[in-house]
């Protein structure tokens, strides 16, 4: 075999139609593109030209935390360190399989209970005190939430029960209750 010799890197495609549909579902432009090229219905699609170096850049687009900004009367409000640490010290929620996450909520509700902000009211508070309670595996699911999708602490609270008490999960407790028996062993 020769240096000349053409060899297919990749295989090709057996139904390219069916391979940039699937693709489609990840980026929804991609299937318009080929729809609207293959019918003639204006120019082929354009390509990015922008450099590898321009493309590697860093951006601060489509950043940002999953806590949408909220308007508050309070003038100068923020979390206090004695506030943060209180939270971080008495209710900490790893996102171990193990984790009681009920147990977890309302220990974070006792200890945001006693803590008072004027201006400020308590859903906002304890919206921007929840991650504070949050590590390990549960900070990074927190981080992977989408920008700005969280407006209300009960909104965030289903969010985290729908993570970590899922249906999948009540119906495996259920189904260990109603199919608990003595091994023989016992």
């Amino acid at each position: 075999s020769t240096r000349s010799s053409t060899r297919n890197l990749f295989p090709p495609l057996d139904n390219p139609e069916l391979t940039i549909r699937r693709r489609s579902r990840v980026d929804p432009t991609l299937l318009n593109d080929f729809e609207m090229a293959a019918e003639g219905n204006g120019d082929p699609p354009v390509h990015d030209l922008r450099t590898m170096e321009e493309l590697c850049q860093p951006s601060l687009n489509g950043r940002g935390r999953p806590i949408a900004p909220i308007a508050i009367q309070a003038t100068n409000f923020r979390l206090k360190n004695d506030m943060i640490q209180q939270v971080q010290n008495s209710c900490q929620f790893h996102g171990l399989s193990g984790d009681d996450v009920n147990k977890h909520l309302d220990k974070f509700l006792h200890v945001t209970q006693s803590i008072k902000v004027n201006g400020v009211t308590d859903d906002v508070f304890r919206l921007y005190l929840f991650p504070h309670s949050l590590t390990h595996h549960a900070t990074a699911w927190f981080d992977r939430l989408p920008k700005n999708s969280i407006n209300t602490f009960e909104q965030m609270a289903k969010m985290f029960l729908g993570k970590y008490f899922s249906p999948f999960m009540v119906s495996k407790l259920r189904n260990e209750i109603t199919n608990f028996c003595q091994r023989p062993d016992e």
